[in-house]
């Protein structure tokens, strides 16, 4: 098993189905490589709203921590992503075989498009993620 993003907090609402929980911050949160999901630049406590799954009550300290290998996707969409994309602009580029000059110029632009093209579709696909936490956090039993 993977070392997973384990932090502890206090349930501090109930709503059918689903647990408020307080997270509170620390120094680790600010190097912490999904800080985005909580609050981004906010020394704050954070508050995460994810499934009861435990059937924790009002006041118990509970685990949240990464549910679905979410630094290894993360990754990807920030560094994988536009590098592929980068890669398929040259490529498409080539194909083309669009005759001007210098032609390396011509190619290395394509792949700034398709790099700033990935970029873009890795940036809404996080902005999605971010919405929706209680698909990337489980939480359990301090």
């Amino acid at each position: 098993m993977s070392d997973q993003v384990s932090d502890t907090g206090i349930v501090s609402h109930i709503k059918g189905s689903y647990a408020t929980i307080i997270i509170y911050t620390d120094d680790s949160c600010k190097t912490c490589g999904i800080r985005f999901l909580c609050s981004p630049g906010s020394d704050k406590d954070k508050i995460i709203t994810l499934e009861n799954t435990i059937d924790a009550k009002i006041g118990d300290r509970v685990a949240v921590s990464e549910a679905s290998n979410i630094l290894l996707k993360l990754s990807f969409l920030q560094y994988g992503l536009p590098l592929i994309g980068f890669l398929l602009g040259i490529v498409i580029a080539t194909q083309l075989n669009i005759k001007l000059q210098p032609v390396e110029l011509y190619q290395f632009l394509c792949g700034l498009f398709g790099l700033g093209f990935a970029g873009i579709i890795s940036y809404l696909i996080i902005k999605r993620m971010a919405k929706k936490p209680e698909k990337l956090y489980s939480v359990s039993y301090k």
